[in-house]
């Protein structure tokens, strides 16, 4: 029953192929793709996926061929789900070294993923100059966030490059600061190019003063990536979440605009402009949206006398 039922799968896969693309011109490429139905079929989604890629050297237009990759690469993650979970909470814990060995046993289940394949030459890098999170300073804290967006399936090379850097301004005499924005500069020259910082000027602060530029020249979107660059290193910046919350009104996501005044009104109570702030929010927003007063006890057991 096994075997007639593979047997059914491998033919319905082959039909899918001929349909979707032209005749093979020649029997190799026909060939290759027998070898990869009968892999993916049996589970064996590695080899499937060679023999695919050798579809796409010979003919870069096979679409099937990319399909049938994505695919099976989508069957491989399920199963290879706990290496993939393992790999990440070792990047997580800043334990580079360690996370590089794990990486490698996934490269052995997917050889060609090129999530993996660039992982793996940025964690040679970073595991190069720092096996581990040597401590919990806060300059390490910045540094780990930078090499998780480093190593993101979704890089975020930029956060990268200013998280680093704001760790070396933390730490001047860390030594592995300058080696891994040096190694991030290597990998990717256009972060430094088109980097408008000046020299004598904190990342954070030139963030901080990009974003109200921003704002000044109604760039909201753009004010609120920077701000929000700045928040995911220092969650406590009073005067990021201000400039914030101002860009967050602009684009009328009030939710967001309180709560980033409200967070900067709990960190500095003494400041006098956000208790304006948030009135005139109030007073801007239509009626619906407005928050509900809060009930005191004695006003809510009234009411709730009422209704009983």
């Amino acid at each position: 029953m096994k075997t007639l039922l593979l047997a059914a799968a491998l033919a319905a896969f082959s039909v899918l192929a001929a349909l979707a693309q032209p005749a093979p011109e020649n029997f190799d490429l026909k060939a290759y793709y027998d070898k990869a139905f009968a892999h993916y079929v049996a589970g064996e989604y590695s080899k499937a996926i060679e023999q695919w890629n050798m579809v796409l050297r010979a003919d870069p237009k096979q679409t099937t061929a990319k399909n049938m990759i994505e695919e099976a690469r989508r069957k491989m993650a399920g199963s290879a789900s706990d290496l993939k979970g393992a790999f990440a909470r070792l990047v997580q814990r800043a334990q580079y070294a360690d996370a590089l060995q794990k990486l490698e046993e996934l490269l052995a289940t997917d050889p060609t993923n090129p999530h993996y394949v660039a992982a793996q030459g940025r964690l040679r890098n970073i595991s190069a100059i720092a096996p581990r999170r040597p401590s919990a300073s806060r300059a390490w804290g910045a540094a780990a966030d930078g090499i998780s967006a480093w190593l993101g399936e979704k890089a975020d090379l930029p956060f990268a490059y200013d998280a680093l850097r704001y760790a070396a301004e933390l730490a001047p005499a860390e030594k592995a600061f300058p080696r891994l924005v040096a190694a991030l500069e290597t990998e990717a020259p256009q972060l430094r190019l088109n980097d408008t910082k000046p020299r004598n000027v904190a990342v954070l602060e030139h963030k901080k003063e990009k974003a109200l530029h921003h704002i000044y020249d109604a760039k909201f979107y753009l004010a609120v990536k920077e701000l929000e660059g700045v928040l995911r290193l220092e969650p406590d910046d009073v005067t990021a979440l201000k400039r914030a919350g101002s860009a967050y009104l602009q684009l009328k996501d009030y939710r967001q605009a309180r709560s980033s005044w409200q967070r900067a009104l709990q960190l500095s109570p003494g400041d006098e402009q956000l208790p304006e702030y948030l009135k005139a929010l109030d007073e801007a927003l239509p009626e619906a949206a407005r928050p509900e007063p809060r009930k005191t006890r004695k006003g809510a057991r009234k009411q709730a006398g009422a209704r009983s």
